[in-house]
C-alpha cells in the first residue's frame, strides 16, 4: 500500500472554540496522515501556537456565523447575519465544484469539518468521506431568526440543511442540541483538550499571597468597550485578583493581570485559577468542566447552542449564570461568592472526545491509499 490519503479540515473563523476544538481533534491524529487546515487566514498564528503536529495552513472561507451588534459580542444582529451568510454561501457554491475537483486532485481520503457545510458538498462530489464536527449547525442558530424575518430568509436555512446532509456521519460533540437527520451519528462526549495546571508558577510571577483568590477574565477575543471595568479595582481589597489576555479599556488596573498568549493557553488559565469569568462558549465551557474550576458567565440573547451549554453548565455543579447587567456592569461580588463556595462534581459526559474522533479519521486516512494525481 501506499502513502495514506490526507486529511482536509475546514474551520469556521465564528468562535475561538471550534479552533480549539478541532486543533483537539487534528493533535491526536496519527502523524503518517498528512493534515491540510483550511480557515480563515486571519487565525493562521493561533493555528502555529495550538498545533503539535506538522499541518499545512491554507485559507478558506465559506460560511459567516453570527455577526454581533457593535460593542455587544453576547447578542447577534440577526438581519445583518442572514443577509451575509446567504451571500457567502451563494459564492461558496458557485465554487463547490472546483473545491471537489481540488479534494480529487490532491488525493483526500477525509474531510472534518467544524462546522461550515459546503465542504460536505465537496466532499461528496469528490467521493471522499465528509464528518461533521459540531454541538450546533448553523440552521439550528439561523432558522428562528429567518422564521422572524421572513422573506427570503428561510430559503437560505433550507439550503444549508441540504448541505450538511451531504455528511457521511455527524461527530456529536456534548453539550449539543439533538441536530436531527442529518447524517449517522457518532457520539464522542466533550472535544476538549485539558489545561495542564499552572497554579503555583502562575500566582508566584502575579505576587499573589497566599489568601488571594485569582480568577480568568474573558470576555471574548476583542475584548468588550463597554463593561463596567471599574468595579473590579474595588474587589482587590477582598484579595480578589483577575487574570486575563486583554487590558481593561479604561486603561491599567491594579488587580487586573495580563498574561501573553504566547506564554499561556485560555485551558491552562481555567486550570490554574479559582473561577472563571467568561461567556459560555463551546471551548471554554468544557474546560471548565474538565478542570473542576466554576464558571460564572452572562446569557446569550439569540443563539441556540447556549441552552445546551447552560444546561450542562447547571447538571455539573459548578456553573454560576449572572444576568446581563451583572456580566455588563461586572457586578460580580455576589456571584463570586457562591461560585467560590462550590465544589462540582467531575463533568457530565466523557471527555476523550477528541481521541474517539481521531482514531476514526485515522483508521479511514489510513486505510485509504493515496491517490494524488501527478503535476503534469
Amino acid at each position: 500500500m501506499g502513502r495514506s490519503g490526507g486529511l482536509v479540515v475546514y474551520v469556521t473563523s465564528h468562535g475561538f472554540g471550534h479552533l480549539t476544538r478541532s486543533v483537539a481533534v487534528i493533535n491526536r491524529v496519527s502523524p503518517e496522515v498528512p493534515v491540510t487546515i483550511r480557515c480563515h487566514p486571519n487565525l493562521r498564528d493561533d493555528w502555529r501556537e495550538r498545533l503539535r503536529r506538522p499541518a499545512t495552513l491554507e485559507s478558506h472561507i465559506s460560511d459567516v456565523g453570527a455577526l454581533a451588534p457593535p460593542g455587544d459580542s453576547a447578542a447577534v444582529d440577526a438581519e445583518a447575519t442572514l443577509e451575509r451568510a446567504a451571500r457567502v454561501h451563494e459564492e461558496a457554491m458557485a465554487r463547490v465544484d472546483e473545491e471537489a475537483e481540488r479534494l480529487r486532485d490532491e488525493g483526500t481520503a477525509a474531510v472534518l469539518c467544524d462546522i461550515p457545510p459546503v465542504p460536505l458538498v465537496a466532499a461528496r462530489r469528490a467521493g471522499v468521506p465528509g464528518f461533521l464536527l459540531a454541538n450546533f449547525t448553523w440552521v439550528d442558530i439561523y432558522a428562528p431568526y429567518a422564521r422572524r424575518i421572513g422573506g427570503d430568509a428561510p430559503k437560505l436555512v433550507t439550503e444549508l440543511r441540504r448541505a450538511y446532509r451531504h455528511a457521511t456521519a455527524l461527530f456529536r460533540t456534548e453539550p449539543a442540541l439533538r441536530m436531527a437527520d442529518i447524517a449517522p451519528v457518532i457520539e464522542l462526549g466533550m472535544v476538549v483538550t485539558p489545561g495542564h495546571c499552572r497554579r503555583d508558577e502562575l500566582r508566584k510571577r502575579l505576587g499573589l499571597a497566599a489568601t488571594d483568590k485569582l480568577v480568568y477574565l474573558y470576555v471574548g477575543r476583542y475584548g468588550q468597550a463597554n463593561l463596567g471595568w471599574g468595579r473590579l479595582e474595588k474587589l482587590k481589597g477582598r484579595g480578589l485578583h483577575f487574570v486575563g489576555f486583554h487590558p481593561a479599556s479604561i486603561g491599567p488596573l491594579e488587580n487586573l493581570h495580563v498574561v501573553e498568549v504566547s506564554d499561556w493557553t485560555g485551558a491552562e488559565l481555567t486550570a490554574s485559577v479559582d473561577v472563571v469569568v467568561a461567556k459560555a462558549g463551546y471551548g471554554t465551557s468544557c474546560e471548565a468542566m474538565v478542570a473542576g474550576t466554576p464558571m460564572i458567565y452572562p446569557p446569550r440573547t439569540g443563539f441556540a447552542e447556549h441552552r445546551a451549554l447552560d444546561r450542562a453548565l447547571r447538571a455539573w455543579g459548578g456553573g454560576v449564570p449572572a444576568t446581563a447587567r451583572e456580566f455588563a456592569e461586572l457586578r460580580l461580588e455576589r456571584l463570586l461568592d457562591r461560585a467560590l463556595a462550590l465544589k462540582p462534581g467531575p463533568p457530565p459526559f466523557p471527555a476523550d472526545g477528541a481521541a474517539r474522533a481521531a482514531e476514526r479519521l485515522t483508521q479511514t486516512c489510513l486505510s485509504t491509499p493515496s491517490k494524488k494525481r501527478p503535476v503534469v
